[in-house]
């Protein structure tokens, strides 16, 4: 089919015919990017000055040079880096806040809950999982599988909590020291839960050939093949079949 579609215009009705994602969707998703990559690079200097400490003065040297060399770069490039990180987390909430209240009326039609919640369900999961992953078995997945749901559902209530520890960190003063020494000790075991995820994540996404088709799709088209999405996602397909009807 995929010969047949000689334009653009053909390529987007004919070829990519399946709506994987929405325009609201791939607009947040390019900028939930863009703010994980600052929360990043202004975190990790306010995790560990033993590790990640010349990230402190790669950010607040040239600025002691401009304002004095009576400020400390290292001192200085701290305060820069948690209020980037701050401004950053609030710049994300702008994006966030108004995208999640346009996806609460398709929330039922997410295709982000399980198929059924008991342990056996689960334990297929796993097992489909394994098969199509390690021994490149047909599968009859649905438009995300168990790994690809569990992330989902990571990411957001970790997301969740990172903003309410990160709230307390930020009014310190309305908080007792033990409540601001938890939220601290949450904000930055989330912070490496976060990067590990993060690597299996875009590793997931990027290097494994069967994937590279949804990663077009959330950063461009938004669209899937028929083709493809009756080869490794059949249950969705099936889905979409009966809705049409």
């Amino acid at each position: 089919m995929a010969e047949e579609c000689v334009s653009p215009a053909e390529w987007r009705s004919k070829c990519e015919a399946v709506r994987a994602f929405s325009e609201a969707q791939i607009w947040a998703h390019k900028h939930l990017i863009h703010f994980v990559l600052f929360f990043f690079l202004t975190g990790l200097p306010l995790i560990s000055k033993d590790w990640f400490g010349w990230l402190a003065y790669v950010y607040g040297y040239p600025l002691s040079t401009i304002i004095g060399p009576s400020y400390d770069p290292y001192s200085l490039g701290i305060q820069v880096a948690r209020f980037i990180h701050r401004i950053s987390a609030l710049g994300l909430a702008l994006v966030l806040i108004p995208f999640l209240f346009k996806m609460l009326g398709d929330l039922k039609k997410s295709e982000i809950w399980p198929e059924c919640w008991s342990l056996s369900c689960f334990s297929k999961g796993i097992r489909d999982m394994i098969d199509y992953y390690v021994h490149k078995k047909h599968v009859t997945f649905p438009k995300y599988n168990l790994g690809q749901k569990g992330w989902i559902w990571t990411a957001a209530i970790g997301m969740i909590i990172m903003y309410i520890t990160g709230v307390v960190m930020w009014l310190r003063d309305l908080f007792s020291p033990a409540v601001w020494e938890w939220a601290h000790l949450i904000h930055d075991i989330g912070f490496f839960i976060a990067a590990i995820g993060l690597i299996i994540h875009v590793y997931m996404a990027v290097l494994i050939p069967e994937h590279r088709a949804f990663v077009r799709a959330m950063f461009r088209t938004g669209r899937l093949t028929e083709e493809y999405v009756e080869e490794h996602h059949p249950a969705w397909m099936e889905k979409i079949k009966q809705e049409q009807e």
